[in-house]
């Protein structure tokens, strides 16, 4: 009789340590299966938030300006005695602070964003900024004056 008690025992502790298991390597998929979502999540949201702020930094420069000229998706904006060269180069964004009506070069200035690229073009009553990142294209339409 000691001898059954003994291997319904040993069948007892091997079943509990298998649904143990099972457990564990469940809750391991689980775990994994929201740590690429997390990362999926993330990305995007990095990707996102560099196209609006971008595109939003932009706006912003140019409703504050007096006056802006557009060429080759080069904005030159002029605020008093200072005009401010916004361009796309090397992969990213660059704004120059120079002064006013005197020459300046595409190159040099600081880098605000990081993009894959730019373009900025002008209409009757507005200016078409659109920018992309990643693979993500953004785009926004600023009223002129």
């Amino acid at each position: 009789m000691k001898n059954y008690r003994n291997t319904s025992d040993t069948i007892s502790t091997v079943g509990s340590m298998l649904l143990f298991l099972l457990f564990a390597v469940c809750m391991m998929m689980i775990i994994a299966a929201a740590a690429g979502s997390y990362s999926r999540i993330s990305d995007n949201y990095g990707t996102n938030f560099t196209a609006s702020a971008s595109i939003r930094y932009i706006s912003n420069k140019i409703k504050s300006a007096d006056s802006v000229d557009v060429s080759q998706n080069v904005m030159v904006l002029r605020s008093g005695g200072i005009s401010n060269v916004i361009y796309f180069s090397d992969g990213g964004l660059y704004e120059k602070t120079v002064a006013a009506n005197s020459e300046y070069e595409i190159s040099g200035g600081e880098r605000i964003f990081e993009l894959n690229g730019m373009e900025i073009s002008e209409s009757e009553d507005f200016y078409k900024i659109s920018v992309n990142v990643g693979s993500e294209k953004c785009a926004a339409l600023v009223r002129k004056g």
